[in-house]
């Protein structure tokens, strides 16, 4: 290690540290020196990075881009990379090769249920560009996905997509209270929250609609329920339930905390009101999506002591999240459900009968007692059939 002294390309004197072997310090002085100096490398880079963001300001304003939200330099450096990433985008979809390869890579890879169409997706990949556009107006997104070539190729991009646009409701805004009918609409005696919240939906799924509210937020949470950039929604199935069932139980609890709700069923707004409904049910066993197992989530709030006796079945082993468990002890699972009020979901229940079905179907047997094995010399049949001695044996005096 070694100090040098010279004047760098700027006019700047200065000294460098270079580490390394002698023979190629001279060389690591000549180029080190050839360049800007530190001072002169900062404000060159400073100048640089103004005359992007400027450059991309214009091009938002040219675009008509949406303004982001987060701190003045979060904002001002996302900006430079949202304009890049945009750009980017359009190059890779203006290129006709590149559909084919997104529907050959994800039919391929199965990233997403839906059929992929050739001709569809060029139509499909303007409204992605509109999707990042408005739905993605933080400045810590473009920040946190700098690096993510998802952008470009798209292989995740487009099922984000789908998925948001199968939730979403862009044409239904809960500011507009037109579509709540009078006749819907219950509030407690005593409201302490002003506005609507309003539940609809059908045996699919729910979605419940409100301003931003936060302990609305916690109470919605708190049922598992999840924000798709409109309203809140929760899909349903054989394990949560009827519509029915699930509008009731969260307007009963809204209702409780204060909350005015409008649920246009009428069934589940009697429901509501009374405590009439079937509260649902939040131990399930189910069956794995990969192989022939028995899968149990083990949520935080879970008791330990129904995790440390799930543990103790044989075959249990704890992956994902949750204990996976193989059909051969499901007596013993059977046993375990009884005790802790878990309900099996119907492809769990399938799984099972099935198990059973199998061991009760295989055929009963008493296997025989094996034969047993000849000497093959028969040598203790020659003893036992005589007292005398063999002639071979005998002495000869």
């Amino acid at each position: 290690m070694a100090w040098y002294s010279g004047t760098f390309y700027c006019g700047h004197e200065g000294y460098i540290n270079i580490i390394g072997p002698l023979k190629n310090r001279e060389k690591m002085r000549e180029y080190k020196f050839s360049g800007l100096c530190p001072a002169c490398c900062r404000e060159a880079l400073l100048q640089s990075r103004n005359e992007q963001n400027a450059a991309a300001r214009k091009a938002a304003a040219r675009m008509e881009l949406p303004p982001l939200e987060g701190s003045r330099k979060q904002v001002t450096w996302a900006e430079t990379l949202r304009v890049e990433a945009l750009t980017r985008l359009q190059a890779f979809i203006d290129n006709p090769r590149n559909v084919d390869l997104v529907v050959r890579r994800m039919t391929y890879e199965a990233l997403t249920p839906i059929e992929l169409n050739a001709g569809e997706l060029p139509v499909i990949f303007q409204e992605i560009v509109q999707y990042l556009i408005h739905e993605k107006t933080k400045a810590a997104y473009w920040i946190n996905n700098r690096f993510n070539k998802d952008l470009c190729n798209l292989e995740q991009l487009l099922p984000e997509y789908l998925e948001w646009k199968k939730w979403c409701r862009p044409e239904e805004s809960s500011a507009d209270p037109g579509f709540i009918s009078k006749d819907s609409i219950i509030a407690p005696h005593a409201p302490q929250y002003a506005g609507i919240v309003e539940i609809r939906g059908d045996d699919s799924e729910i979605l419940a609609i409100y301003e931003k509210n936060d302990r609305f937020r916690e109470i919605i949470r708190d049922m598992d329920y999840e924000w798709n950039g409109s309203c809140w929604y929760r899909r349903l199935n054989a394990c949560r339930g009827r519509f029915c069932d699930r509008a009731a139980e969260l307007g009963n609890l809204l209702l409780k905390n204060g909350f005015t709700v409008s649920i246009a069923d009428r069934e589940a707004r009697e429901q509501a009101i009374t405590g009439n409904f079937l509260p649902e049910h939040k131990r399930w066993i189910s069956k794995s999506k990969k192989g022939s197992f028995f899968y149990i989530a083990i949520s935080p709030n879970m008791p330990r002591e129904i995790s440390v006796n799930l543990k103790k079945i044989p075959t249990s082993n704890f992956h994902s999240g949750g204990i996976f468990l193989e059909p051969s002890h499901y007596e013993e699972l059977e046993d375990f459900a009884e005790m802790y009020g878990f309900r099996f979901d119907p492809e769990a229940r399938e799984l099972l009968e099935s198990y059973r079905l199998t061991l009760d179907s295989a055929p009963r047997v008493s296997p025989a007692p094996p034969k047993p094995t000849e000497d093959i010399n028969n040598l203790h049949k020659i003893l036992e059939s005589s007292g005398a001695i063999l002639d071979d044996l005998a002495d000869s005096d």
